[in-house]
């Protein structure tokens, strides 16, 4: 069995590259960023959690920067986005990054 572990990052949580070498040395397969670019101003639907929307769903990285720094230092482990909706993302977002 592979065990992962997916992550808001911000600005304010472990960087990439530490978070990427601490799972690769801990035997982790992989490593994911989640992506949330698009929240409704008039939230009508409620938080599943109760309350208002936590913080790190605004302040989300882009994946494709986080992935692309963890990359660098990562040997055997994977990384990928754990949601891209190419639905909802602006068409130029996904060639600039």
């Amino acid at each position: 069995m592979h065990f992962g572990v997916s992550m808001f990052h911000t600005d304010y949580s472990i960087p990439a590259i530490e978070l990427a070498r601490a799972l690769e040395a801990r035997g982790f397969e992989s490593m994911w960023a989640p992506e949330h670019s698009h929240i409704p101003v008039p939230r009508k639907t409620p938080f599943p959690g109760g309350g208002e929307l936590p913080k790190p769903y605004y302040e989300v990285m882009d994946p494709f920067v986080v992935l692309s720094a963890a990359a660098f230092c990562l040997v055997s482990a994977v990384a990928g986005t754990a949601r891209r909706s190419r639905a909802t993302a602006p068409p130029l977002r996904p060639a600039s990054s």
